[in-house]
């Protein structure tokens, strides 16, 4: 599975290089190293303060401070600080994992385990004769915070507004745990992929 060898080669090259959420390697070993799925972009969950051109100028968009844990009411104050031109939001975001399965069935298992997990906006899609499978959850939270530099809420809505966020971001990740179970399942009745496991090796990473 040429696909496979590629995705693993860039993860593992991710992982030497200190570029993968630490709480979720444990998770993503787990899944790549089962026969028939690999993943791709994932994400661990994260909190942080965005500045933004214009609504949905994704590309464009600047993090004055991002996240994967709980954020600090400072560390916003600080991040506020930078704040130059366009939209600010605080933004909350849920655990997100990209992955592929070689055929239909593999995928209908993924989307099913996504489900069971409690990711409820798991869904899954056919791209260039590849099922992906997005597991996601709903904790999505955007709070608007100013303009061009200038913070339009007062320290009290911000402390409060992270406060959801993080409540938020909390719940979301208190669902791997359980993900991950249902995944070490799967690899039960799927079996191994030695690829996994020769990569691994290869790169000098530590698998259990």
């Amino acid at each position: 599975m040429k696909a496979k060898r590629e995705a693993l080669q860039s993860l593992f090259r991710a992982m030497r290089e200190g570029k993968v959420d630490e709480d979720i390697i444990e998770l993503l070993l787990l899944i790549n190293s089962i026969k028939g799925i690999y993943t791709t972009s994932s994400c661990s969950g994260r909190i942080g303060i965005i500045e933004e051109p214009a609504l949905g100028a994704k590309p464009l968009s600047r993090w004055l401070i991002k996240v994967h844990r709980e954020l600090e009411f400072e560390e916003a104050q600080k991040a506020l600080k930078d704040a130059k031109e366009g939209l600010i939001f605080l933004k909350s975001q849920p655990p997100i994992f990209h992955v592929v399965a070689e055929d239909m069935e593999r995928a209908k298992r993924l989307h099913e385990l996504g489900l069971a997990s409690g990711f409820k906006y798991t869904t899954f899609k056919v791209i260039s004769n590849r099922y992906l499978v997005e597991i996601n959850a709903t904790e999505y939270l955007t709070v608007p915070l100013g303009r061009d530099g200038r913070v339009l809420v007062d320290d009290d809505y911000l402390r409060f507004a992270i406060e959801i966020g993080n409540s938020m971001l909390r719940r979301s990740k208190g669902r791997l745990p359980r993900l991950r179970e249902n995944f070490r399942k799967l690899k039960e009745q799927l079996g191994e992929d030695e690829l996994f496991y020769e990569l691994a090796e290869e790169f000098g990473i530590l698998v259990g």
